[in-house]
């Protein structure tokens, strides 16, 4: 009888406990967050790479980087990385510090750890609290498109 009786109050206290939970979740505002494709390519924290980056693809920089970077896809500044180059991109998202250029046909997003010394160009553009930039902002998304397009077809 003792083992009923115990098997009923565990019953009971999980009916109140499950009463006493909210029904409805609140929805929750969210930091930006540095996100990683599934297919991107990825430089760690302890490499180093000078030179030039050019194709199509994503990229997440956790390392150092020096020279220039020309990418159809989204370029990613990790929070630990340190960047000197100027970088076109679809996507550039900044969590570290980048000193150069940023041409981005698509959006530009610097996240609360991200700082950029340098002129930015670009269709749309988002800045964290937190996030810091040095220099002159050019946003004309038709403008932009068409720069890229003419860089990538290069001289007639």
């Amino acid at each position: 009888m003792g083992g009923y009786a115990m098997q009923e109050k565990r019953g009971m206290l999980d009916k109140l406990w499950g009463a006493m939970e909210p029904t409805s979740q609140e929805p929750t505002r969210q930091a930006p967050m540095m996100e990683m494709s599934t297919g991107a390519f990825v430089v760690g924290e302890k490499i180093q790479i000078h030179g030039e980056l050019t194709g199509e693809g994503d990229i997440h920089l956790m390392g150092v980087f020096h020279g220039t970077i020309d990418l159809v896809g989204t370029v990613v500044i990790g929070e630990s990385a340190q960047v000197e180059a100027d970088i076109a991109a679809t996507n550039i998202r900044v969590g570290g510090h980048v000193k150069g250029n940023l041409v981005a046909s698509g959006r530009v997003d610097l996240l609360p750890t991200g700082s950029v010394t340098g002129n930015v160009k670009t269709g749309s553009i988002a800045a964290a609290e937190g996030a810091s930039l040095h220099g002159e902002i050019e946003i004309n998304r038709r403008q932009i498109q068409g720069q890229m397009e003419r860089d990538r077809i290069g001289p007639a």
